[in-house]
């Protein structure tokens, strides 16, 4: 039986994502920071802090893959104390999992790293797996960092992916439920101008990505998760009412966003802010979505809610 080990793998996507790899008959080690047990068969869970190398290092010994989803949420203030948080949680896990790596008779054959499609955020072209101009926010410039600190280890026995996450659409967390909700109550309307792009994957396509990387014989350094083609925020926001059968969404001005996400503690540049970034690597070589269109993620994603 195949090992998989998933560090950070707690959070939302962990969670989705181990459910999977059990279902298929893998065995799933999460590191985590806090005591966990399992009464699951083939799940367990290792504590570590993410910063030091320590006796978890022993269950990277003979395992298939590493997928390190570790990371705080990005939902909340970029205050200078937040800043901090939010690197050190990615860039520490990071590199010490490297050093961990490296330190290993028998490493894991594979090693997929998260990190974010924001690092385009705000460019008005659409960005994709081959671009290298990239944006100069906080978020982008987090990943840049992050990105680096990955691909500086050097690891002859273990491939590196790099896995770059759009926004994931799902009916249990994220941007979809919370959106969903509020459309079914008349408040779905544009954001801003509207004009902006939005990137996202159905959570299906993004566990499916992940397997697929993990099948793969021979695969990239760089993918993005994200359909191949981002839509606007008006578009967006039009297919949730049309799916919730809903004919009128309350529109949201600029000025009224950036003080509803102070009151909520978030940044406005998660809904004002372009994100025009495609996929088009995984695609060549053989990917396909089962959610390629807005349309057909919400469908999906209203089926069992109605």
């Amino acid at each position: 039986m195949k090992k998989i080990i998933l560090a950070g793998g707690t959070g939302n996507v962990g969670r989705v994502l181990s459910e999977e790899l059990l279902r298929q008959g893998y065995e799933v080690i999460i590191l985590s920071r806090t005591t966990k047990s399992s009464n699951r068969q083939n799940l367990s869970y290792v504590l570590w802090d993410g910063e030091q190398l320590g006796e978890w290092m022993s269950v990277l010994e003979g395992s298939d893959t590493l997928i390190n989803l570790s990371g705080q949420s990005i939902q909340c203030r970029f205050t200078e104390k937040n800043r901090r948080t939010l690197t050190s949680s990615r860039i520490k896990p990071t590199y010490i999992l490297g050093e961990a790596i490296r330190g290993l008779k028998e490493p894991p054959r594979l090693w997929i790293n998260i990190s974010g499609t924001s690092i385009f955020e705000g460019l008005e072209q659409l960005s994709d797996e081959e671009s290298t101009r990239f944006a100069d926010t906080f978020l982008a410039n987090l990943v840049k960092e992050w990105e680096k600190t990955f691909f500086m280890f050097h690891l002859p026995a273990t491939r590196q992916v790099c896995l770059r996450l759009s926004p994931v659409l799902s009916k249990d967390f994220g941007m979809f439920k919370e959106l969903n909700l509020l459309t079914r109550f008349g408040l779905g309307g544009k954001a801003g101008n509207g004009k902006q792009l939005i990137s996202w994957i159905h959570e299906v396509d993004l566990i499916n990505l992940v397997l697929w990387i993990i099948h793969h014989r021979d695969p990239s350094s760089l993918y993005h998760a994200c359909v191949p083609l981002p839509v606007s925020n008006k578009i967006f926001m039009k297919e949730l009412q049309r799916v919730n059968k809903i004919s009128f969404g309350l529109p949201l001005p600029a000025f009224l966003a950036k003080v509803g996400a102070y009151f909520k503690g978030v940044e406005s540049d998660m809904i004002l802010q372009t994100n025009a970034v495609s996929s088009s690597r995984a695609v060549r070589e053989g990917f396909v979505f089962k959610f390629p269109t807005i349309k057909e993620a919400f469908l999906e994603l209203t089926k069992h809610i109605h």
